[in-house]
C-alpha cells in the first residue's frame, strides 16, 4: 500500500519555531535541575521491542516526553529478574518529587519526599558509594522512520502514522542518564528545539565500564507539517507517562541481614515481585 505523503495546506502553515524554542527551555531546564505501557528493552545491551531485537541495535524516534523517575527495590536489584519497586516517584523537578500516590496508599513510601530521603543519598547502596534509590528517566517515544541498507535515515511522512502509532516507553539505565541530559541541552542550545521537535537516533553501544550505554543523536528537525500531530501526541504523553508500577502486598519475608541501606531508614511494607 502506498505511503500517504504530507499534503500541502491551503492556509498558511503554522510556524512552530517560537513554541518549540519555549518547550526546549522547559526540557533543558528539567535536565539542568536534575506497568501501564509497553517498554523497549535494553536487557543485556540489546535494544528490543516486544522481545524482537532491533536492527543494528538502533532506532529512529520522536521522544514525545520524558520524566524523572526514582525507584527503590527491596533487596539487591537484579535486572535479570523482573520485580516491582516498593517505592517509586515521578516528577519534573527533583526538588519537589514525592512518592506516587499508589505507593503512599500501599504504605511502602520510604520518605515524604525524595529530597532528604536517606535512600536517595550517596553511600546508601548495599554495594559501592551510590544510592539505594535509582535516579533515572522514563521516556515516551514513537517511531519516525527507518534506516536503509546503506544506513541512511528515511523519514516516515505519513501523517496518520504520527496521529495513531502506539507509544513505547523506555526506562534509561542510570549510567545513561547524564548522556541523555547532555543530549537534551545540546538540542535546546544548538537547534532551539525540545526532543519532540526532532527525530532522534537511539542506539545501544558497548561501554567498558558499564557493559553498555544508551546514546542519543539528533538526525533532523521535524517538518512543520507534522508538528500539529506531534504536539497532540506530546500532550497525550505528558498525561500518560507517569503510570505507576504494580504494587501488591506480600506475605512476610524471612529476616535478612542488615545492609547499609537498611540500617539508615526503616523500610516499610514490601511489594510482591512478579
Amino acid at each position: 500500500m502506498a505511503t500517504k505523503k504530507i499534503k500541502s495546506e491551503s492556509t498558511a502553515i503554522v510556524k512552530w519555531d517560537e513554541e518549540l524554542a519555549k518547550q526546549a527551555e522547559v526540557a533543558a531546564g528539567m535536565e539542568a535541575s536534575a506497568g501501564g505501557g509497553q517498554f523497549f528493552s535494553t536487557k543485556g545491551g540489546t535494544l528490543a521491542w516486544q522481545d524482537a531485537p532491533l536492527p543494528n541495535n538502533q532506532m529512529a524516534v520522536v521522544i514525545l516526553d520524558s520524566v524523572l523517575e526514582n525507584v527503590f527495590y527491596e533487596g539487591r536489584y537484579d535486572p535479570e529478574v523482573p520485580q516491582s519497586p516498593i517505592c517509586f516517584a515521578f516528577g519534573r523537578d527533583e526538588k519537589t518529587i514525592t512518592p506516587h500516590a499508589i505507593v503512599i496508599e500501599n504504605g511502602s513510601d520510604q520518605n515524604s519526599s525524595c529530597a532528604g530521603c536517606p535512600l536517595n543519598e550517596f553511600g546508601s547502596a548495599d554495594i559501592g558509594k551510590g544510592k539505594a534509590c535509582r535516579n533515572t528517566r522514563r521516556l515516551a517515544m514513537i517511531p519516525a522512520g527507518t534506516f536503509n541498507a546503506a544506513g541512511k535515515f528515511e523519514l516516515n511522512e505519513d501523517i496518520e502514522h504520527y496521529d495513531s502509532t502506539a507509544v513505547g516507553f523506555m526506562k534509561l539505565p542510570v549510567t545513561s542518564v547524564k548522556g541523555y541530559a547532555s543530549f537534551v541541552k545540546q538540542v535546546a542550545g544548538a537547534l532551539r528545539r525540545p526532543p519532540f521537535g526532532i527525530v532522534t537516533k537511539v542506539k545501544i553501544v558497548p561501554d567498558p565500564k558499564t557493559q553498555f550505554k544508551v546514546v542519543f543523536e539528533p538526525i533532523m528537525n521535524l517538518p512543520d507539517e507534522l508538528m500539529t500531530s506531534i504536539m497532540k501526541r506530546h500532550e497525550e504523553a505528558k498525561l500518560a507517562i507517569d503510570f505507576p508500577y504494580k504494587l501488591m502486598e506480600d506475605e512476610p519475608a524471612p529476616p535478612k541481614k542488615a545492609s547499609r541501606a537498611a540500617q539508615k531508614p526503616v523500610i516499610k511494607k514490601a511489594a510482591r515481585k512478579y
